[in-house]
């Protein structure tokens, strides 16, 4: 009988077959994971562009001056739900996410804060309105990624 008839594997070239098909498993499963740990990242970012747009959204729609006294940026409730006027909603700041009525929508994670700038630092943002007739609303919240998304918008008086 010739050795060299003998055709198979030696347990020597099986191990190093196992082992280097083990470290490319590894190295594959391992981008796999880190692929499907971070998946739901857009759906979290896409979600404060969201809240930040609600907001924007919910001040523009109030009026420019107080409905009460018509003047620009009077004190503020302490309500939200009593928020009657843009300059209203100045210094506002919420660690949930809440409808104007108060009620949470699970949102727990997400902080949102607004600021309502008018005068000077806003005169020349939009061509010769004078920063006495306009105001602008900068949204910023806070996601469960620690990002933040800052969205602005303006409320002119017309």
């Amino acid at each position: 009988m010739n050795i060299s008839s003998q055709k198979g594997v030696t347990l020597v070239e099986l191990v190093m077959a196992i082992a280097i098909a083990g470290i490319g498993l590894v190295a594959l499963l391992n981008t796999f994971s880190s692929l499907v740990g971070r998946s739901a990242d857009p759906m979290i970012t896409q979600q404060s562009i969201a809240i930040a747009e609600s907001f924007v959204e919910e001040v523009t729609a109030q009026a420019f001056l107080d409905p009460s006294t018509s003047t620009v940026c009077p004190a503020a409730p302490a309500s939200r739900s009593d928020f009657n006027n843009v300059c209203d909603y100045n210094g506002y700041s919420s660690s949930s996410i809440t409808d104007v009525a108060g009620n949470s929508l699970g949102l727990s994670s997400y902080q949102v804060t607004v600021a309502v700038n008018n005068g000077a630092s806003v005169t020349g943002h939009l061509g010769a309105i004078s920063g006495s007739d306009i105001l602008q609303i900068v949204v910023t919240v806070v996601n469960p990624l620690g990002e933040n998304v800052t969205l602005s918008g303006y409320r002119v008086r017309y």
